[in-house]
């Protein structure tokens, strides 16, 4: 198998407000593998010229074509991709602010499923077509940093996002309890929890325990401290709940997933 990756990292407002990275992943694959993808607290409008990938949601046990351009909502649990042969896809990896700030559409429509992005946005067919035009990583970035930046041109929440990003994701410290989130955004429980579904998919209560899976999944990756030390710095009270709110969100404990993991977080290769 071989592998080839590029990524483009915003440094500068307003991209690093909703923007996470632009990537392309290269590779082949001469027998069928199956690479796991656990929830990542992103989502993606991924460009896909792949020979043959299948989308699986273990959910409901289907197995799905993936089209040409699709968007990947956030997820709270695992899905599988099946993959062979050539694999060609362009991604634009957002945070969870990202798709309500470019398209104006709820968030929980998109949870733990993806989606025809011709369905949502006819202007991404024509995108599509002009990036796989371009076969120069850099080029294609530029394309699709002009769509971002018309797209946030003529949103009616672009003065929004600064602050619902301050509220969600710039906190100096991380937030253990909705008091905590709402002591840090100086709103009330009510107006935060308004904001939380609107903008991020899910109440504050679910934020907080997704904000601590996270943070753990990255200690994992990022830290030689044990798992006890890692579940206290994740804002886990003791091991027992570490290892439940993981597994609600991987079907895996802390240690089975460090058996498994590879150098990409989230990402299990079968």
């Amino acid at each position: 198998m071989k592998t080839e990756t590029d990524a483009y990292f915003p440094s500068e407002i307003p991209e690093i407000l909703f923007l996470k990275c632009i990537w392309r992943l290269q590779e082949y694959h001469s027998h069928q593998k199956t690479e796991t993808i656990l929830p990542k607290g992103t989502v993606e409008i991924i460009f896909n010229l792949s020979e043959s990938i299948i989308y699986n949601n273990p959910a409901i046990n289907l197995d799905t074509q993936l089209p040409p351009c699709f968007i990947n909502g956030i997820n709270f649990k695992p899905f599988h991709l099946k993959k062979m042969g050539q694999q060609y896809f362009l991604g634009i990896q957002l945070n969870t602010i990202g798709l309500k700030l470019l398209f104006d559409i709820p968030l929980s429509e998109f949870a733990d499923n993806f989606l025809d992005a011709s369905l949502i946005c006819n202007h991404l067919d024509d995108l599509t077509h002009k990036l796989f035009s371009k076969t120069e990583f850099g080029d294609q970035v530029f394309i699709i940093r002009k769509w971002l930046y018309q797209q946030i041109s003529t949103s009616k929440h672009q003065n929004e996002t600064f602050q619902i990003h301050n509220l969600f994701y710039n906190q100096k410290q991380l937030a253990t309890s909705v008091l905590d989130l709402s002591k840090c955004a100086c709103i009330s429980d009510r107006q935060l929890r308004r904001i939380s579904s609107e903008w991020l998919g899910m109440n504050t209560e679910a934020f907080v325990s997704y904000n601590k899976y996270l943070h753990s999944l990255n200690l994992l990756h990022h830290s030689n401290k044990s798992l006890t030390q890692i579940g206290l710095e994740a804002g886990y009270y003791d091991q027992s709940h570490f290892i439940r709110n993981f597994k609600s969100y991987t079907g895996l404990t802390p240690k089975e997933y460090q058996a498994l993991c590879t150098s990409v977080p989230g990402h299990i290769y079968k």
